[in-house]
Order: structure tokens, then sequence, then C-alpha cells
């Protein structure tokens, strides 16, 4: 049921051709930067100097183990430098969604599995798979202070600590329904969450046991990126609708509660974005237009 469902939503995207066009954009008092030619472009991860953005495939279709997905590697100012940045053959990946970097190697989720890339050689390094017999949906990944992986999964609605010496899961806990974008910032580990079959969710803290706690200024929405700001703030993107052409949205989350981020430009499909702390900008996925936008956050 939940896969026939998930289907039947996202037949409004429009798949445009792998072609880079890249435009600067200005509107309502906001310039952007925006990229199109990606396919079905999920997450964005900032490694120091160097930017890479996940392409669930041609087709989107998130849970489909198809081998069309790969990871782009993009310059500071959006451009794609090299459109499959792992060398053929190494990569195979099906639908890779987040991204989190790790002592020199990327790790990706990948509907069912984590797999890692060693940034110096591009080679494949690491494969886990998660265990149990229901379907699992990983989603997004966060690294924490003491070398592991945290990662999410949408179908089972859990959060999972990956032990990367052995590839083992720890579930942490199983109720976050729609589990997908994860922070951690000053030991707080933050989830935003899609909700029961896309459903509508909300942001959530892990307390110390694991508990799920949803806060209480939360916003309701169909998360999907989440990041903890400079000032402790949360930024989390909001699809809005899977189901209907609607813009998405970007969400400033404080102790006064939500807001909206004026962004600029109409973003279909805003997914797991990254933070650039070194300029205030928010690299932006947007899923079903296959396009990078780069913004400059308002203060």
């Amino acid at each position: 049921m939940f896969f026939s469902l998930f289907h039947s939503r996202l037949t409004t995207a429009v798949m445009l051709a792998a072609v880079c066009i890249h435009t600067p954009i200005a509107r309502a008092g906001q310039s952007a930067i925006s990229t199109d030619g990606f396919q079905s472009p999920e997450s964005v991860l900032i490694v120091r100097d160097r930017r890479f953005v996940s392409n669930i495939g041609k087709k989107l279709d998130p849970t489909a183990k198809d081998g069309d997905g790969f990871i782009s590697e993009v310059s500071s100012e959006g451009r794609i430098i090299t459109y499959r940045a792992f060398p053929p053959g190494t990569e195979t990946l099906d639908a890779p969604k987040g991204m989190a970097e790790l002592s020199g190697t990327i790790y990706v989720a990948d509907i069912d599995r984590v797999i890692g890339f060693e940034l110096a050689t591009g080679k494949r390094v690491f494969t886990a798979t998660a265990q149990g017999n229901q379907p699992s949906f990983l989603n997004d990944i966060e690294t924490t202070p003491d070398g592991a992986l945290l990662v999410t999964d949408t179908l089972r609605n859990a959060v999972y600590r990956l032990n990367i010496e052995n590839g083992s899961f720890q579930i942490l806990t199983t109720d976050i329904p729609g589990a997908n974008g994860i922070a951690v910032s000053n030991g707080q580990t933050y989830v935003a969450a899609l909700g029961f079959n896309f459903g509508g969710g909300d942001v959530f803290r892990l307390d110390e046991s694991g508990h799920a706690v949803r806060l209480e200024k939360s916003p309701h929405g169909l998360f999907d990126g989440l990041a903890v700001l400079p000032d402790g703030e949360l930024l989390v993107s909001d699809w809005v609708a899977v189901d209907r052409p609607v813009a998405g949205s970007l969400i400033r989350v404080s102790g006064r509660g939500p807001d909206d981020v004026d962004v600029g430009v109409e973003l279909h499909g805003p997914a797991d974005f990254a933070f650039d702390s070194k300029d205030g900008t928010v690299w932006i996925p947007a899923t079903v237009d296959n396009r990078l936008v780069v913004i400059k956050l308002p203060e």
C-alpha cells in the first residue's frame, strides 16, 4: 500500500535533460543561483572546499534498485564539475539520498544500505545493509563526535547508530513517523519527519535515552532536510505536497516558533539541503525540478 501510494504521488515529477544551465535569479529582494541538469537531486554535502550532490536517477523512484543513481561534484558557484564523481564500476548506486563525511570517506544512504567512497581515490570502501524483513528506506546520515553514523529509516520510522568498524546497525528509536532529516549539534540530535504515508510530520529531539520528543514549537509538514544554524535555531525544508505541483518551502524554527524563509525562487521538492556556515548560504536540491538552488540565508 505504501509503495503504490508513494509512486502515484510522484507522477507530477517533470524530468529534464542532463544539461547544465547555470542561472542567477533575483525575486522579492532575494538573490539565488540555480543550476539545472541533475537527475532527481536529493542531498547536498559540503566537505571543506568540495561540494557533492546525490542523484536518485532519471526516474524519480526513491525505492527502485535500478542502478541509475549517482553522485555529482559541483563548484563553489554551484556549477557541475563532474557529473559522475566516482569512477564507473565503483559507484553502482540505486537511489542515493543523504550523505555524510567521516575521516576522508563519503557515506551515502541507498535504500537499504549505506555505501562509503574514499575521497582521495574514489574507491568504494564500505558497505553495510540494514537488517530485518521489513522494507527499509534509509534516508539521511549524520556523524557523531565519537566516529559513528546516525541514519534515519523513513519506512521503519527509525533512527539507527551505524558502527563503521563492523557495519552493525543499532536501533535508537522507532517512534518517529516518517523519520527523514537528521542533525546533531552540541550533544543534541534532531530529526525532521514526513509522517505516516507522507501524511505530515513534525520535528523531534532525541533525549539521552533515545526517546523521541516532539519540539514544543514544531511546525507540521512534509519535512526533508534539517540543519542546526550557528545561533542554535533549526532550518528545515518542507515539500508541502507530493500529490500536486506546489512550491515547497524553508522554515526557520526557534523558541518563538516557525517562520518561513524568503527563498526568492519556487522550489518543488526541496530535499536534504546543506548550510554553509562560512558564507551563510543554503544549498538546496529541488528534487522534482532537477535543480540545485543556492541562496543566502536572510538574517
